[in-house]
This record gives structure tokens, sequence and C-alpha cells, in this order.
């Protein structure tokens, strides 16, 4: 749970040296689209995640296989933008 908040400040982060603006990673997804950010709808998807995790806490199971999918979905955008 922990590496997939990390991994979504990361992606804030990248969005931001990007150019997107907005006060938290939400604001920035909604200011993309598929033309001015490919892996948008990946980072939906890992966003959404991150966002169970912070909001429902220790109530929210995931195991390992879905939390591995979802670090890779990370990694695939990171990749693609040369951030790792």
């Amino acid at each position: 749970k922990l590496a997939i908040i990390e991994a979504d400040s990361m992606l804030e982060d990248l969005m931001t040296d990007l150019g997107f603006r907005g006060e938290n990673l939400g604001a920035k997804l909604k200011s993309a689209n598929q033309e001015t950010f490919r892996p948008l709808s990946a980072a939906w998807e890992a966003h959404t995640v991150r966002n169970k995790i912070a909001h429902e806490g220790l109530g929210f199971d995931i195991g390992a296989n879905e939390a591995k999918r979802i670090i890779a979905l990370y990694e695939q955008i990171f990749r693609e933008f040369g951030y790792i």
C-alpha cells in the first residue's frame, strides 16, 4: 500500500514537471486528455486505487498480485516519460 501511495506522489510530480496544473493529482488528471497525456487511463486506474487506500485505510484489502499490477501501471507511465 505504501508503494502505491509513494508512486502516486511521484506521478503528481511528473505531471507537474510536464506542465499540468491543479491543486492535487486528481485535478491535474482532469486537466489532461489522451492527446496531452497518453497514459491517462492507466494513471486514473492507479490513482483510483491510491484513493481507496488513502480513504479506506486498513479497511481496504488489496492482494499482492493486484498491488503489483498497480505498481506496474505507475512504472509503465514513468518509463514512457523517462522518469525512471
